[in-house]
């Protein structure tokens, strides 16, 4: 690659990485060919941005970018790096759950940039678990709903039976005159 091309490349790097809250930066030794214009595709679905950077010219473009505290063990040679505006559940479960075809995991996860902080392969994994931010803003709703509509239920529940009681008088009404 010559250096015009390296500029370029650091360039386009730095300002896709300005302002993210989520990266995700990975070894990707394991993968085939085919498995990874799969995956990226999977990724392009998604709205993930996903390339394949040399290592240096990416601790470059994370200086312009303004990431402080970067590990330098985390640039020893390429690296996949892998950028997502949206929920860090999301970007993190399609690389922990990516398999190959023996079903072993293909990428090695080094380190991640989440919601703005550096976490550890542990932690990022453990986020993998996680249910989507869809999943549990429903579950947050559901539980806030669900005791309104019962005590909603429990409130409406003497008027029914006024209007059960009230109805039964009428019906008693009416059957004595009718028999009177």
């Amino acid at each position: 690659m010559r250096k015009e091309q390296k500029v370029e490349v650091v360039k386009e790097m730095t300002e896709k990485l300005k302002g993210q809250k989520n990266v995700l930066l990975v070894d990707f030794s394991g993968i085939k060919g085919n498995e990874a214009a799969a995956f990226r595709k999977a990724l392009n679905k998604e709205g993930i941005y996903y390339k394949v950077i040399k290592a240096s010219l990416l601790k470059r473009a994370m200086e312009g970018a303004g990431f402080e505290d970067v590990d330098e063990n985390l640039f020893t040679k390429s690296v996949g790096v892998a950028l997502y505006e949206s929920d860090p559940v999301v970007l993190v479960k399609k690389f922990v759950e990516f398999k190959n075809e023996d079903d072993q995991p293909v990428f090695k996860i080094k380190m991640g940039f989440v919601d703005g902080k550096w976490t550890v392969r542990s932690n990022i994994e453990k986020i993998a678990t996680l249910p989507s931010k869809e999943t549990l803003l429903s579950k947050l709703v559901y539980l806030i709903q669900s005791p309104l509509s019962r005590m909603v239920t429990v409130l409406q529940k003497p008027e029914k039976d006024l209007v059960i009681v009230l109805g039964q008088i009428k019906d008693k009404k009416e059957k004595a005159e009718k028999a009177a």
